[in-house]
C-alpha cells in the first residue's frame, strides 16, 4: 500500500529472481520439515544446521552460520519472514539488482549468525547451547535498508489503516526488538534481530556502489 498525495492505492511488489529462489528454497526446507518432521529429526535439524554456537565453534560446523536461515518450525514463523523477504525485498532486488540484494540479504544472515555467537559465548540474553533457526536475520537486514534507502516512501501497518513513513517503521521495529530482546519474551531470536539490522546498515553505509566485488555489474 503507498500514497498517491492523499489517496491510497493499493499496489504489491513484483516477484523477482532472487526473492523467487529465496522463496522457493526456504518453501521447500518447511514443507520437508512439516511432513517429515518428527521430534527426532527436528532435534538433528536444529543441532546440526540450526546455529549453535558450541557446535558452530567447537565442532568446526561452520556451515551453520548461513543452514540455520533456511529452517522454519511453524507456518507464522515461516509466512512471516517470507512475507517480509517479499514485500521489501522485491523493492531492492528491482532497484539495485539481485547480487547486490544477495550481499545485503546474507550479510544479515551471517552478520546476524556472528552476532548471536558472541552473545552466546559472553552469556547476554543467550548461551552458546541455545538453538536459533530462521531467515529473520536476513529480512531484518532488509528492513533496515529499507528504511535508510526508501525512508520518505510510505508504507501501510496492516492491519492499522493509516499510512507511516518506512524510516519511522524502522525506529519503531528497532525500539520494539531491543525492548523484546531485553525481555526475553516468547523464546524468539531477537539477538538475531539486532545483529540483522546491524549488519543491514553497515551493508547499505559503507559497501561500495556496485557490491563488494567492485568488478560486478549490477
Amino acid at each position: 500500500m503507498r500514497s498517491r498525495g492523499r489517496e491510497m492505492t493499493l499496489s504489491f511488489p513484483p516477484f523477482t529472481r532472487a526473492v523467487i529462489w529465496l522463496l522457493g528454497i526456504n518453501t521447500a526446507v518447511f514443507l520437508a520439515l512439516l511432513a517429515f518432521g518428527t521430534p527426532p529429526v527436528r532435534d538433528w535439524v536444529e543441532l546440526y544446521l540450526g546455529l549453535v554456537p558450541s557446535m558452530t565453534i567447537f565442532h568446526f560446523a561452520i556451515w551453520q552460520i548461513v543452514t540455520y536461515s533456511f529452517i522454519h518450525f511453524t507456518f507464522w514463523h515461516w509466512f512471516g519472514n517470507m512475507l517480509g523477504l517479499w514485500m521489501f525485498g522485491a523493492s531492492f532486488e528491482s532497484t539495485w539488482g539481485m547480487r547486490r540484494f544477495l550481499e545485503l540479504f546474507f550479510a544479515g544472515v551471517i552478520g546476524a549468525a556472528l552476532t548471536t555467537i558472541v552473545f552466546g559465548f559472553a552469556h547476554i540474553l543467550s548461551t552458546p547451547a541455545t538453538v536459533t533457526i530462521g531467515a529473520s536475520g536476513g529480512v531484518f537486514a532488509i528492513l533496515m535498508a529499507f528504511g535508510m534507502v526508501f525512508g520518505e516512501n510510505e508504507i501501510m501497518m496492516i492491519p492499522f489503516p493509516f499510512l507511516i513513513k518506512a524510516k519511522y517503521f524502522v525506529l519503531i521495529l528497532i525500539v520494539v526488538t531491543v525492548a523484546f530482546a531485553i525481555g526475553d519474551r516468547g523464546g524468539v531470536a531477537y539477538l538475531a534481530h539486532l545483529g540483522g539490522l546491524l549488519f543491514g546498515y553497515l551493508y547499505v553505509k559503507f559497501s561500495p556502489a556496485r557490491g563488494i566485488d567492485r568488478k560486478s555489474v549490477v
